[in-house]
């Protein structure tokens, strides 16, 4: 039986990126993923993230400064990549994440040789209200941390640059990274909270253990090079909260061979420990040299109508996770007239379902599920 793609495609806007930062973490993935680890959490205690001593709020501005310097960056080494002349489209709203007003950037990429459809959104809210509902959920994924208890009616701002890029060879496989900040304040006592999270990880669509393994070896490095002594064990227990976030626990598969993921890394002023907001840069600025890499090695290769489907297919299983278990997205879509082509911003262009697809024992797609099946260390 062949399968019958549907097709998804639009321009984007980013509405529901803030809903990610609030609620997207390992730890309140228990709620909703079978077989998310509790040790998948990462808590580190952090010194304001520059060294002069500068207050949280700062921190924040240089934060969402970084990330939409990134957004422009970063889309120019994909559009070099690409090679097609292809360009991201523009679409601002409100303060477009600059300024002192709340709002943000989409730009998103249709119809690339390399990128079939790519998405790279920045979103910043300034001056945020906490409703009784996110005070509750955020109180409760950080149970048993240090610092305030966000409650009803605390300010707070929010910053996230989020990319997808959704291969058009199935050789090269799909790329998804975010980076986010979070920060609450207390306006009667004046109290701050804030922390990081985000990560980036690989789905690809037939398994070249080079690559894979290559492009653990980088955040594991990056890791390394930022906790020291710790640095192995943070990235084992971030790719554990990857491998675990990213899981189809109907069918018990992962969506992809993983890479890192993490939230709750604290960046407290006056704390005493490792310094969270470097290391947060740091995985964004390996975001391009680890897809360059494996897009170098793979863009070229030759393939048929059976791959193509079989991408088609996988595809399919990377929006079944995103409708059925991503809470971002579930979230999203569960508001008041919700901007649905925000929400769906990080959705595959063309997609498959195929009833009963039997996958052939030994063949290079069995290869692949038995990783997705077994997650391994790289």
């Amino acid at each position: 039986m062949k399968a019958t793609p549907a097709l998804i495609t639009g321009t984007f806007t980013l509405y529901a990126t803030l809903f990610s930062i609030i609620f997207f973490s390992p730890d309140s993935a228990e709620a909703f993923v079978p077989g998310v680890s509790t040790g998948a959490r990462i808590v580190l205690r952090a010194a304001a993230e520059i060294s002069d001593g500068a207050g949280v709020s700062e921190a924040f501005e240089l934060f969402a400064t970084f990330v939409l310097k990134k957004q422009i960056e970063f889309i120019e080494r994909v559009e070099t990549l690409d090679g097609s002349g292809t360009k991201f489209s523009m679409d601002s709203w409100g303060s477009g994440g600059s300024g002192t007003g709340t709002g943000g950037i989409t730009r998103v990429m249709q119809g690339g040789d390399v990128v079939e459809k790519g998405a790279a959104s920045v979103t910043v809210v300034r001056d945020g209200i906490l409703s009784a509902d996110r005070a509750a959920a955020i109180s409760t994924r950080r149970a048993g941390t240090s610092g305030i208890v966000p409650r009803e009616g605390d300010a707070y701002c929010a910053a996230a640059l989020s990319v997808v890029l959704h291969s058009r060879s199935p050789m090269v496989p799909t790329f998804r990274s975010d980076v986010r900040m979070l920060l609450v304040r207390r306006d009667r006592t004046d109290e701050c909270l804030a922390w990081y999270g985000g990560g980036a990880d690989l789905t690809p669509y037939y398994l070249f253990e080079e690559d894979v393994t290559e492009f653990h070896g980088r955040y594991r490095d990056v890791c390394i090079s930022h906790f020291g002594g710790d640095g192995r064990t943070t990235y084992d227990t971030m790719k554990l909260g990857c491998d675990d976030y990213f899981y189809l626990p109907a069918r018990d598969e992962r969506r992809g061979t993983g890479g890192i993921f993490f939230d709750d890394l604290d960046s407290e002023t006056g704390a005493a420990g490792k310094s969270a907001g470097p290391f947060v840069r740091a995985v964004a600025n390996e975001w391009a040299p680890s897809y360059e890499a494996i897009v170098g090695r793979r863009r070229d290769l030759e393939y048929g109508e059976r791959q193509r489907q079989w991408q088609l297919l996988r595809r399919g299983r990377y929006l079944e996770f995103n409708l059925l278990y991503d809470r971002g997205v579930r979230f999203g879509l569960a508001g008041i007239n919700p901007r649905v082509e925000g929400v769906m911003v990080s959705a595959p262009p063309l997609i498959a379902w195929e009833y009963n697809h039997n996958v052939e024992e030994g063949s290079d797609e069995a290869a692949l599920m038995k990783v997705l099946k077994k997650p391994k260390k790289w």
